[in-house]
């Protein structure tokens, strides 16, 4: 009896690992567990719960992936501000004694060019957003409107994002000198995706002056399709109209062709341009004198949410897959102690009958080890055995070939 027992359980977990395979983690209860073990109800209630938890879980997920997969921005204000401050303008010494190398100082000026990020979205009322101004600017330059011979440094200031380099929220820029002077900043902006200029034919049909190439070409497309200027035989091909034929000097175009002409009306974007004098006197000037709003485009907050959630969830994958591991485990015990409680219970309610099948399948194992494939001789004891339906044929193919074998030793005989 604990060989059975022992070879079931073996098989059990056979299975186990079979299902294992096919499934990761088995967590499903035994049938008519209930009956035994009324508790066990609530955690097939959990389980149920858990595995719709999971469906919504799972579609969530992709719609997740499917959101982070497609840039979600959003148009933001860009407050840019332009001052400047002096020092030492205009300094007048009073008595000829308190002339000295230590006090005489040389007259200054700071141009100070600087951004904010407000979020204009309703309800707000402009809040600062924590994003430094240079992100949003590839190149800076600064042209002052001075006498080359007396201020040799040079009238032209660049500034040009470096990768790696630290953000800032804007630039100062110091010079000697206690005139006025006129300054020309030219702010060339770093888009991303990275956006371009159309040409004055091509923007003047699509009606759009700045934008990415995928939704020029887009747009380029959709006026293809609304005035039907696909070919009826092959769709691959475009027939220009005037307009097009304005543009692309061609009558015709195919689609492959299409991204390689368009690069031909794309122009860098133009800088914003911004002219300002600077002035010197005795005031101090504390605050920017003057702003400029220049509208850009920044990823959603709901996108920066949706990666911290993600990242939450990856942090607790682990955790979740050890409590599901050890359910599983609990699991294939609890199967397990119903096979040996199944098992004992087919005794107790039978003897008999649990004595003749374990017998059986005990000759079954033993005919299996030694490798035999006749038929199990303890069946064959029982009169059952010969009531079954495919005796009677066995029997007939029994005589038929003792027939024939009597048949073929008599003609042997004769031919000797």
């Amino acid at each position: 009896m604990n060989q059975d027992l022992k070879r079931r359980a073996n098989d059990n977990s056979l299975n186990l690992k079979k299902n294992k395979k096919k499934r990761r983690i088995e967590k499903t209860l035994p049938p008519k567990i209930e009956s035994l073990i009324p508790e066990s109800k609530l955690y097939t209630q959990l389980h149920e719960f858990e595995k719709k938890m999971d469906a919504t879980i799972m579609r969530k997920r992709l719609d997740i992936q499917e959101a982070m997969s497609k840039p979600i921005k959003t148009k933001k204000t860009l407050r840019i501000f332009v001052s400047n401050t002096t020092s030492e303008q205009n300094k007048n010494i009073m008595n000829i004694n308190d002339i000295s190398l230590d006090n005489i100082s040389t007259p200054s000026w700071i141009l100070k060019i600087e951004g904010k990020l407000l979020d204009n979205s309703p309800g707000k009322k402009n809040m600062i957003i924590d994003k430094k101004f240079s992100s949003f600017v590839k190149r800076v330059i600064v042209e002052l409107d001075r006498d080359q011979t007396l201020y040799p440094e040079g009238n032209i200031i660049e500034w040009n994002k470096e990768h790696g380099t630290p953000e800032i929220d804007g630039f100062e820029i110091k010079r000697t000198g206690d005139t006025d002077v006129n300054a020309r900043i030219l702010i060339e902006m770093d888009y991303a995706p990275h956006k371009y200029k159309l040409s004055e034919d091509l923007s003047k049909l699509l009606n759009i002056k700045l934008d990415t190439k995928t939704n020029i070409i887009m747009a380029l497309w959709q006026y293809i399709k609304y005035h039907k200027l696909q070919d009826s035989d092959d769709k691959r091909i475009i027939n220009n109209d005037e307009e097009l034929k304005k543009i692309f000097k061609v009558n015709q175009i195919t689609f492959p062709q299409m991204p390689e002409l368009i690069n031909y009306h794309l122009l860098p974007p133009d800088p914003i341009v911004i002219d300002y004098k600077i002035k010197v006197g005795e005031r101090q000037i504390d605050e920017a004198e003057y702003a400029y709003d220049v509208e850009v485009e920044v990823d959603d907050s709901i996108r920066n949410r949706i990666s911290s959630v993600v990242s939450v969830l990856q942090e607790n994958t682990k955790e979740y897959m050890d409590m599901d591991e050890k359910i599983s485990k609990i699991i294939q015990a609890i199967n397990n102690c119903k096979l040996k409680r199944d098992f004992m219970m087919s005794f107790v309610n039978d003897p008999v009958t649990f004595i003749n099948q374990w017998v059986a399948s005990q000759a079954r194992d033993y005919e299996v080890i030694l490798g035999e494939s006749h038929i199990n001789k303890e069946e064959s004891r029982h009169s059952e055995f010969f009531k079954k339906p495919w005796i009677k044929e066995a029997i007939f193919h029994y005589l038929n070939a003792k027939t024939h074998e009597k048949y073929n030793e008599l003609v042997n005989q004769q031919q000797h």
